[in-house]
C-alpha cells in the first residue's frame, strides 16, 4: 500500500528547534532532563538553550533518560486514532533506549489500532546527526516520495552521515563518561583536545587527539576533506554547545577549504548537551560510510 500522506515527528535531541520543526510541519517530542535533580522540559527555543548552559556553567549537573513505552503511546496516540500514519526518525539506538522502546511503543498502541502504520528509522546518530536526517525526510516527503520509500532512503544514507565532535574541555566529557578521570587530567594538563566520532554503529568514541586547538582544526580539516562527497551540492551542518563563534570559525574554515555550499548552525540541546558540557562544536556532512 502506498502511503503519501503522513506525519513526520522525531524528538529534541535531533537538536532542530521548535520554530524550524513547526515550519517544516515536523512534530517532536520534546524530552526531559534533569539538572542538580529537578526535572525541566527541553523547550527547543533560544531561551531553554541560554538557561541550560548558564546552570552547567554554574556548576549544574544534567543528566538525561531515555523516552519510555508509555510516553511514545501518549505521544503517538492522537495520530493513531485519526489513523495517520507517522515516519519518526529517533535519536541513535546505540547512545540510547529511545529507539527500542518505539517499537514496543508501536506494538501496544497496534492492539488498539491494528491498521495504523508507523515507520521508525534508527538515525544512528544525535544531535544534528539525525537532525540532517529529519531534513532529508521533510524533502522527500515534500518530493512526493511516500512512507515507505523515505523511511528505505534515510535508512540507506544512515550510514553516510559523518559526525565529528571536538572540545577543549575534558572536565564535562568525563562526567559524561566519555573519558577517564585519568585521561581528563593528562590532557588537560598536555593540553590534548580529543576529537570524536560515531563509529559504523552509531556510537561516541574518541578518534583521533592533536595537541591543542590550532591542530585540532587543521586535523578535522584534512579529514572532512578526505570522507565528503559533493561538497559542492550540500549543506555542512554545525551545532555548538554555547560557543557559536568558534562554530562560525569552522563553518567558514570548512566552505574554503571543503567548498561546502553554505553552512546552517544549531544549538546543541539539553539532552546532548547533558553529556558533552558547553564548548562543543559538532560537525555533520554527507561523505564516505562511517567505519
Amino acid at each position: 500500500m502506498t502511503i503519501k500522506n503522513y506525519q513526520i515527528t522525531t524528538d529534541s535531541g535531533c537538536d532542530l528547534s521548535l520554530e524550524h520543526c513547526q515550519k517544516l510541519d515536523v512534530v517532536p517530542y520534546k524530552m526531559p532532563y534533569t539538572m542538580d535533580g529537578e526535572t525541566f522540559i527541553d523547550t527547543m527555543d533560544e531561551e531553554g538553550f541560554i538557561n541550560f548552559y548558564r546552570m552547567m556553567r554554574n556548576g549544574g549537573v544534567a543528566t538525561t533518560s531515555q523516552i519510555n513505552p508509555f510516553a511514545y503511546q501518549t505521544f503517538w496516540r492522537s495520530f493513531a486514532e485519526n489513523g495517520t500514519p507517522v515516519l519518526h526518525i529517533s535519536l541513535g539506538s546505540a547512545i540510547s533506549g529511545s529507539y527500542a522502546n518505539s517499537l514496543l511503543a508501536i506494538e501496544m498502541l497496534k492492539e488498539e489500532f491494528p491498521d495504523w502504520v508507523c515507520r521508525v528509522v534508527d538515525s544512528k546518530n544525535a544531535s544534528a546527526g539525525f537532525g540532517l536526517l529529519v531534513l532529508r525526510a521533510v524533502k522527500n516527503r515534500d518530493d512526493g516520495m511516500d512512507i515507505e520509500e523515505n523511511a528505505l532512503d534515510l535508512d540507506g544514507v544512515a550510514h553516510n552521515v559523518n559526525s565529528i565532535f571536538t572540545t577543549a574541555d575534558l572536565q564535562y566529557l568525563y562526567r559524561g563518561g566519555r573519558v577517564s578521570k585519568v585521561a581528563a587530567a593528562f590532557g588537560t594538563a598536555l593540553n590534548i583536545v580529543p576529537i570524536m566520532h560515531l563509529d559504523h554503529a552509531g556510537s561516541l568514541e574518541v578518534w583521533l587527539k592533536a595537541r591543542g586547538k590550532k591542530l585540532a582544526k587543521a586535523r578535522i580539516i584534512k579529514e572532512i576533506s578526505n570522507l565528503v562527497t559533493d561538497a559542492e551540492n550540500q549543506t555542512l551542518i554545525i551545532s555548538e554547545a554555547d560557543a557559536i563563534d568558534k562554530a562560525k570559525d569552522y563553518g567558514k574554515a570548512l566552505v574554503e577549504a571543503c567548498g561546502f555550499r553554505d553552512v546552517f548552525y544549531t544549538h546543541i540541546g539539553p539532552i546532548i548537551g547533558a553529556h558533552t558540557g558547553p564548548g562543543l562544536i559538532s560537525i555533520f556532512f554527507v561523505g564516505k560510510e562511517r567505519v
